[in-house]
This record gives structure tokens, sequence and C-alpha cells, in this order.
């Protein structure tokens, strides 16, 4: 082994390190990473694994598993050469080597926009919880607007690269009204060999920040994938926390240029969240005026979302509430349902002000 390997394995760990405990002043990284670095960075992977046919994460996954075996196969050997103490400090060094690149990896690619001011700071939405009655006004307007969009979203035949490219463009216009320097380069959807563990643990969609590429669930319904898209491709954009990536693909979907299908999906998610916000009473009374047609499409996504295992989808979610804590998210998973705190405070700050 040549002697400058563990000097340079000692810098990954420390490097690490310090980047892991270091400040991360918002300001500075709005300024040098989310508005300089970053959508430079977002524009190379993307592309790059946008042409290429399967998905990376999935490359990297099995040739973590095939390295890692020959690994363990060589300390193994190492171990009956040269004793267990010594291979076992071996081991420990090159865990933490190759974990030290993945973090910094991950940190560099997509993970410090994480450290952004959050979305109503950027926006300057004004403060206050919502109250029952401006979620209950929600879910009063996304009954009518389902009601409204079911035959238009329904009467086109199912069509996924239309679906894709509109929200592509919508998406694009966001970025130009946000004063993005470089358009977001929307991830192509592919097959994923993750889609079992999709399926069994109830997650819609990744974002991968491997190669920064989007993977969605094979089973997502034609109506609730457009919104689906809008909410890993406002990841892509920058917009780390799941509120924030909700509330962007809100913005999207809702656009007056989006098509029947996109305002549509829109309207289905906003069905669902404010629902699960308001007392039993008030959702019981607020969904009684939805039609048939969208109580059909709710209960397609509900038997989707009957294929998850109680124990996978507890183990995952647990996991990814642990991840997004020890990114800043302090709600964790909780943080999903913000989207309807943004979105009143939204109407809020564009009301005009009595005189």
């Amino acid at each position: 082994m040549s002697r400058r390997a563990p000097i340079a394995r000692g810098l990954l760990v420390g490097a690490a390190l310090v980047a892991a405990v270091a400040p991360r002043p918002p300001a500075f990284i709005e300024r040098a990473y989310a508005s300089g670095l970053y959508p430079t960075l977002q524009f190379l992977l993307t592309s790059t694994s946008n042409a290429v046919p399967i998905a990376i994460v999935d490359v990297a996954i099995g040739l973590a598993i095939v390295l890692g075996a020959w690994w363990l196969r060589r300390l193994w050997r190492v171990a009956r050469a040269a004793g267990w103490l010594r291979t076992t400090g071996r081991a420990l060094a090159g865990i933490a080597t190759a974990a030290a690149v993945a973090y910094l990896w991950f940190l560099l690619a997509w993970g410090l926009n994480y450290s952004r001011p959050p979305i109503d700071a950027r926006l300057g939405l004004p403060p206050g919880l919502p109250t029952a009655a401006d979620v209950r006004g929600l879910l009063d307007e996304a009954v009518a607007g389902a009601n409204d969009g079911h035959q238009p979203a329904h009467a086109a035949p199912a069509d996924r690269a239309r679906d894709e490219q509109a929200v592509a463009r919508l998406l694009a216009a966001v970025d130009t009204r946000d004063g993005r320097p470089r358009s977001t380069v929307p991830g192509r959807p592919k097959p994923t060999l993750l889609a079992p563990y999709f399926r069994m643990a109830g997650v819609d969609g990744l974002t991968a920040p491997v190669a920064l590429e989007t993977l969605l669930n094979p089973d997502l319904t034609a109506m609730e994938r457009p919104f689906t898209l809008a909410h890993e491709w406002a990841h892509l954009a920058g917009h780390a926390p799941e509120a924030d990536a909700n509330f962007v693909a809100w913005q999207i979907v809702t656009q007056p240029a989006a098509d029947p299908v996109t305002r549509y999906s829109g309207w289905l998610f906003l069905l669902s969240e404010t629902a699960n916000q308001l007392s039993a009473e008030d959702r019981r009374a607020g969904l009684a005026a939805l039609a048939e047609g969208p109580r059909l499409d709710l209960a397609d996504i509900a038997r989707r979302q009957a294929q998850r295992v109680d124990l996978v989808e507890r183990v995952g979610w647990r996991v990814y509430d642990s991840y997004l804590k020890s990114q800043g998210v302090t709600e964790g998973v909780r943080s999903y349902s913000r989207v309807i705190e943004l979105i009143v405070r939204e109407r809020r700050a564009s009301r005009p002000v009595p005189q």
C-alpha cells in the first residue's frame, strides 16, 4: 500500500467532518451555491443522466454491492494472514473513507440546498399559521376545482410524453419568474430497480443525488403523475425541503397555461392535503360536494397505495424522517403538510391591504 493512501484517506475523512460541522450561512449558500454553482452542476449532471437509458443510481447500487462483496472477501483473506485486530482497523478506515466521499458528493451535488433560506423567507410571505377556516376554504376550492376539472382531464387519452413536456414548460416559466440564473433541466423519468421498494414503502418519487435524476413509482395513476413530476423537478430546481418542493409544484401546476390534466393533478393533491389537516366532521362536510368522477380517481390512488407493506413503510419513513432532521428539517416527514401553510400565507400576501 502506498504511503500516500492513509494521508489521502485522512484528508477525505477530515474534510467530511469539517463540512458536517462548519456553519452554513443561508445568505452565502443562496448566493454562492443555490444561485451560483448549483444551477450549472444540475445542468451538467441531469443532462448527462438523461442521456443514459438506465437509472445511474441502480448502477451505483449494483457496483456498491459487487465491490462490497469483493472487499469483504479480500478482508477475510487478509485477516487470516495478518490477524483480526489489524484487519478491523483497515476495514474501519475503508468504511470511513467511502462514507466521506459519499457525503462530500451529496453536499456538492445537491445537499447544500437544505441550507438555503426557507422559501417563505425568500418570498417574504407574511407570518401566521392557517386557521381551520383557511384550510376549509382551500378544501372547498379543491373540491370545486376537481369537480370542474375531471371531465376535461379525462377527455384526452393518457400520454406520458405530453404530460412531461407540459410540466417542463411550466417549470421553465416558474424558473424565469423566480429569476433562476439557468433554467432547470427536467429529469427523464426512468424505470428503476427500486420500484418494488417504492410500492411497499408508499414512495411516489425520488430525486437521486448520485446524478440528479428523477425516479417515479411506476404505478402512479395518470391523474397524479403530473404533480409528482412537478414535485421531483422542484427538487432538481434546488428546493430541497419537502414542503418547499410541494409549494413550488403547486405553483407549477396552477399556472394559467397549465393543461387540464396537469391542473387537475394539482386539485387532487390539494384535496388530499387539506382533508388530512381537518377534523373528521369538517372533512366529511367539505367532501360531501365532491362529484363521483374525482371520487373514483381518489379510489384508484387508494388502491395503488394499498400495495404498501406496513413494516417496510414504517421503517422506510422512519429512516427518511431521521435523514430530514439531520439536514435541518426539524419537522421531519411531517414537513410535507406544511405546504398548506405556505399556500395560505401566499394568499394573504396577495390580498390588498385595507386602507
